[in-house]
């Protein structure tokens, strides 16, 4: 599901594989930290998370935190484009703020830009994409249920009170908008992380 022909590149110390995608894209970071060096690396996260949130098209910032007695972080930063995720990649206040980590990772950072339905998978099992039936058996059994309930949920909350939106086009966008939007924020990355373990398999 990924194009590993679309090139790759590098910065501080780690490697960037660039996938093709259309519009929004993830820029996933992963970071071994040092088990002392938890409490700094926070501080640092903070601040380059807060960075990120000043440039172009960004989109919003999630933190995967390692189990207890874990050492692994998962950060993923939203943006509206591939050009606005290049610009935060590129720039010289990540590159900076990147230069810095050196003293709380045991390993340079491993990076990666990804598309949405990509992203679900690959974020939660380490960049390896699953097997494209695995892919398809997870994403049927998150959207099946959610069709079954979307429709009434919107219906009694939405389009009964606010008849005007229950047109015929703005109803689907309305409904397009919110499955994706759920589905990318709040369930794929939850469901992928809970079934890891077979996805990998």
């Amino acid at each position: 599901m990924t194009d590993d022909s679309a090139g790759t590149t590098s910065g501080g110390g780690g490697s960037m594989r660039v996938v093709s995608y259309p519009e929004q894209v993830s820029f996933i970071i992963q970071h071994n930290v040092k088990p002392d060096r938890h409490e700094a690396y926070e501080t640092w996260l903070h601040s380059i998370i807060g960075e990120a949130g000043k440039f172009p098209g960004h989109m919003g910032a999630h933190v995967a935190r390692p189990a207890k007695g874990g050492n692994l972080y998962e950060i993923s930063v939203r943006f509206a484009s591939r050009a606005d995720a290049e610009r935060w990649a590129n720039s010289s206040v990540r590159q900076k703020l990147v230069e810095e980590l050196a003293d709380l990772v045991t390993e340079p950072e491993h990076l990666n830009i990804q598309s949405g339905v990509d992203y679900w998978f690959t974020a939660a099992t380490g960049g390896k994409s699953p097997r494209v039936w695995k892919q398809w058996m997870a994403t049927v059994s998150v959207i099946w249920p959610l069709s079954l309930v979307l429709p009434w949920i919107l219906r009694t909350l939405v389009f009964d009170p606010f008849p005007l939106l229950g047109v015929w086009g703005i109803a689907q966008l309305i409904s397009s908008m919110t499955m994706v939007g759920l589905l990318t924020y709040v369930f794929m990355p939850r469901y992928t992380r809970a079934i890891r373990s077979w996805l990998t398999k």
